[in-house]
């Protein structure tokens, strides 16, 4: 599998988690992903929602806004907003997700792991959302 075939495959999942949280909705995201371990959709909005208290920030982007950050590196390489990494077991993938407010980033991470299932199936995991 290539990051873009992966990207191709977990877009959909993280543009509906992005979205539920622009909207306020985190009670939704279960429909779209699991928690680890002794995380909920409660304790994922208090610290999402405490971190845009705390920055003085209005909301999230939805997915669709575009990011106004394009820097130029001196090697030549690109800011990408949406990153996926390959597992090297072929068992998954993770994606890291810079989210934005009015187009601009917010330093906010969504990390994510998406894990393929013995009956062909992928299981969106939510793992962490913090500060890059």
């Amino acid at each position: 599998m290539t990051e873009q075939e992966a990207k191709l495959l977990a877009e959909p999942i993280v543009k509906a988690v992005v979205d539920c949280m622009a909207d306020g909705n985190y009670q939704n995201l279960p429909e779209y992903a699991d928690f680890t371990e002794g995380d909920s959709p409660a304790l994922f909005q208090e610290f999402a929602e405490g971190y845009l208290k705390l920055n003085d920030l209005s909301h999230f982007d939805s997915y669709d806004i575009p990011c106004n950050f394009n820097p130029h590196y001196q090697n030549g390489s690109e800011y990408h907003k949406f990153e996926v990494f390959l597992w090297k077991n072929n068992k998954g993938f993770s994606v890291d997700y810079d989210l934005t407010t009015n187009g601009d980033i917010n330093d906010l991470t969504l990390q994510m792991d998406f894990l393929f299932q013995e009956d062909g199936t992928l299981k969106a995991v939510i793992t962490d959302i913090h500060v890059l």
